[in-house]
C-alpha cells in the first residue's frame, strides 16, 4: 500500500492532481485492454475477407510444416491449436506433432484419431521424455514442407496465419525467415490482450530480448544451414535458433499482423518469470554465443533486473579520444553543472568545447575558473542557430568522436562516457543517443519515431521515471531510425562525410535530420539507455519552417512505415499506444 501511495505521490509532482487523476481513471478502467478490443473488432477477419483469402490462387504455393512438441498436452488446448490450423485460409499446410511424454503418455489415443482423421497431420512418439529442443527436433524430422512454422502445444495460430506467411513470400523474391506479431489469450480462449507490436529486424534488440518469439518461420534451406534446436539452450532453445539463423541470411521479414495467440498461465516464463530461472541464464549463453560466432570478442552478455531481457557490455582495450561539444547553454549555474558531471565520469581522454556566442565573453570567464586544459571555448556570433554552433565546434574537434550534449543537461552516473563510445566503437554504428529525463523526472527522450506528429517525434516523452515503456523499450538497447535529446554521440568521420548538421533547421528535426543522413550511409542508430542524462530545460522546439524542410527532404521516407517501429502503433501519441 505503501508503494501505491509513493507511486501515485510522484505522478502528482510530475503530472499534477488533474492528470494524475485521468491516469488513475484510465488504469481503473482498464483503457489498454478496451483500446485492444477496439482493434481486434477493426481489423477482424470477416466472412467475406476469409472466402477471398481461400479462393487465392499464388504463383508460389510453398508448403507449410507446422511442427509443434506435445508434452502430456491438455486435450482440449491441443483441440484448440488443432481448430485454429484446420481453419487456415491457406490450405497447403501438414501438422507434425512429436509425443514427448514418454511410454505413459495420456495423448496416445487422441493422437490416433487425429492421424486417421487428416492425411496432413504426422505424429511421432518416444518411448522416452523428451526436452523441449529434442522434442521439437523430433517433429522436424518428420515435416517435408518447404517452410518449417514452430508452435507451441498450448497456443493458437490465427486463421491468415498462413495465408499471411505465403503472401509474404509471392510478394518477396528471396524469403529465409518469417516473425509475426502476437498477443496473449486467456485459458478458456475467449479474451485476447497484451499485443506485441514489433519493429522489423532489429539486432540490437534482439540481442537484448528475443522479441520474435511468435510466429517464427524458417525456410527449410536456412534451417538446414543454421542447424536444428540444441538442448543445451533448452529454456531459451528458440532463441538460440534465431539468433544462428539470422547470422546466416538477411531475408528476415517481419508480418506487423496479430497471427499467433500465446496461451497465458502462471506457471509460463511469461506471466512468472521466477518459475524458469534457468530459462534466462540459456537466454544470456545463447546471446554470448552469438558473439562468439561473428567473432565480437570484446562483448560480454548479462542479465538485467527485467527477467528474459540481457545487457551487453563492450570491454575494449582501446579509449580513443572524444570531444564533447557544449552548445545549448541557457545558465552559468546549469553548464557548471554539466561540467561537474564530465569531470566526474570515469573516461581518460576526452575534451570539452564549449561554443560561447554570448556578446560579453559570460562563458568564456566562466570557464576559466575550471583550469582544465581539457576544456576550451570556441567564440561564436549571437547569429549562429543550433546546428550552426554544433559544426563549429565539431570543426575544431581533436577526438574521433563526437558527443554533442546540452549546457544544461548532466550525466547521472560516472560511466555515460563509456558506455556512449563502448558502443560507437561497433563497426556498424554512426549514432548512439541516450536516455534522458526532464528535471520534473520524466522522460525527455528514449527514441525516436520517423512520422510521429508529422515530422518525427520521441517516444515516451512525459513518462514517469522508474517505468519500464512498452514490452520494456525504454530500459532496452535498440536500434532506431534517429535519436535526438540532451545528449547524442557520432563518429567523427561518418560526421564529416554527410557534412555534419544541416544548419537551417533552428530545432530539434536539425538530430533527426543527421541520424537520417547517416542511415543512408548504411550505418545504425543505437538507443542506449544505460546512459541516463538529466536535462534542465529545453529550449530547442522545432518550427513551422523546420518541419516544411524536413517534409521536402525526407518526403520518401515519411510516406513509408518506419522500420523501427509498427504501423498498429500511434504516430500522434508518445507512449505505444494503439493506434
Amino acid at each position: 500500500m505503501k508503494e501505491k501511495i509513493k507511486k501515485i505521490d510522484s505522478y502528482i509532482k510530475a503530472y499534477g492532481i488533474r492528470k494524475t487523476v485521468g491516469l488513475l481513471y484510465e488504469k481503473a478502467t482498464h483503457k489498454d485492454q478496451k483500446d485492444y478490443e477496439r482493434w481486434l473488432e477493426r481489423h477482424k477477419i470477416t466472412e467475406t475477407i476469409r472466402e477471398a483469402q481461400k479462393e487465392t490462387v499464388f504463383n508460389k504455393q510453398p508448403c507449410f510444416s507446422i511442427v509443434v512438441p506435445l508434452y502430456k498436452t491438455q486435450e482440449k488446448y491441443l483441440k484448440e491449436l488443432l481448430e485454429s490450423i484446420k481453419g487456415q485460409t491457406y490450405s497447403n499446410w501438414e501438422l507434425c506433432l512429436s509425443d514427448g511424454s514418454g511410454l505413459d503418455s495420456p495423448l496416445k489415443e487422441v493422437l490416433k484419431e487425429l492421424e486417421y482423421s487428416d492425411s496432413r497431420i504426422k505424429v511421432i512418439s518416444s518411448k522416452e521424455p523428451l526436452k523441449i529442443a529434442e522434442n521439437t527436433n523430433a517433429a522436424i524430422e518428420i515435416a517435408t514442407g518447404d517452410y518449417i512454422v514452430f508452435a507451441d502445444h498450448d497456443d493458437i495460430l490465427s486463421i491468415d496465419a498462413l495465408y499471411e506467411c505465403a503472401k509474404c513470400i509471392n510478394e518477396n523474391s528471396k524469403v529465409d525467415m518469417i516473425y509475426s506479431d502476437e498477443d496473449k489469450v486467456s485459458m478458456d480462449g475467449q479474451t485476447y490482450f497484451e499485443p506485441h507490436f514489433k519493429p522489423d529486424l532489429n539486432m540490437d534488440l534482439l540481442c537484448s530480448v528475443n522479441y520474435f518469439c511468435h510466429l517464427v518461420v524458417v525456410k527449410r534451406q536456412l534451417l538446414e544451414q543454421a542447424g536444428k534446436l540444441n538442448g543445451e539452450y533448452n529454456g531459451a532453445q528458440d532463441y538460440d535458433f534465431v539468433l544462428r539463423c539470422v547470422e546466416n541470411t538477411d531475408a528476415v521479414y517481419h508480418i506487423p499482423k496479430i497471427l499467433y495467440h500465446w496461451r497465458a498461465h502462471m506457471d509460463s516464463t511469461a506471466e512468472n518469470p521466477e518459475s524458469k530461472r534457468y530459462a534466462f541464464e540459456a537466454g544470456r549463453r545463447a546471446i554470448q554465443k552469438h558473439y562468439e560466432r561473428i567473432g565480437l570478442k570484446d562483448a560480454y552478455v548479462e542479465e538485467t533486473a527485467y527477467p528474459g531481457t540481457y545487457r551487453t557490455r563492450y570491454k575494449y582495450a582501446d579509449k580513443p579520444k572524444v570531444s564533447i561539444i557544449i552548445d545549448e547553454i541557457t545558465k552559468k549555474e546549469l553548464l557548471g553543472k554539466t561540467l561537474q558531471s564530465i569531470k566526474a565520469n570515469d573516461y581518460p581522454d576526452y575534451e570539452v568545447i564549449i561554443v560561447d556566442c554570448t556578446e560579453k565573453k559570460e562563458i568564456e570567464k566562466f570557464v576559466e575558473k575550471y583550469q582544465d586544459k581539457r576544456i576550451r571555448v570556441k567564440r561564436g556570433e549571437k547569429i549562429w542557430t543550433a546546428a550552426k554552433r554544433k559544426n563549429e565546434g565539431a570543426g575544431c574537434a581533436e577526438g574521433e568522436y563526437l558527443i554533442f550534449l546540452a549546457g544544461n543537461a548532466e550525466y547521472a552516473d560516472k560511466e555515460g562516457i563509456s558506455e556512449l563510445v563502448s558502443v560507437a566503437m561497433r563497426s556498424d554504428v554512426g549514432v548512439v543517443g541516450t536516455r534522458s529525463y526532464y528535471k520534473n523526472g520524466t522522460v525527455e527522450h528514449a527514441g525516436c519515431v520517423i512520422g510521429m506528429n508529422g515530422t518525427a517525434g520521441s517516444l515516451f516523452e512525459h513518462t514517469l521515471r522508474g517505468e519500464n515503456g512498452y514490452f520494456s523499450h525504454i530500459v532496452t538497447q535498440m536500434q532506431y531510425s534517429a535519436v535526438a535529446g540532451a545528449c547524442m554521440m557520432v563518429k567523427k568521420d561518418i560526421f564529416e562525410k554527410v557534412n555534419g548538421f544541416d544548419e537551417d533547421y533552428k530545432g530539434e528535426l536539425g538530430k533527426v535530420d543527421l541520424c537520417l543522413k547517416i542511415r543512408n550511409k548504411h550505418m545504425s542508430v543505437v538507443y542506449n539507455p544505460y546512459v541516463k542524462v538529466m536535462r534542465w530545460s529545453n529550449e530547442l522546439r522545432n518550427n513551422e519552417n523546420d518541419e516544411k524542410l524536413f517534409k521536402k527532404q525526407w518526403a520518401e521516407i515519411l510516406e513509408k512505415d518506419d522500420p523501427y517501429y509498427n504501423k498498429n502503433l500511434s504516430l500522434s501519441v508518445s507512449g505505444c499506444n494503439i493506434r
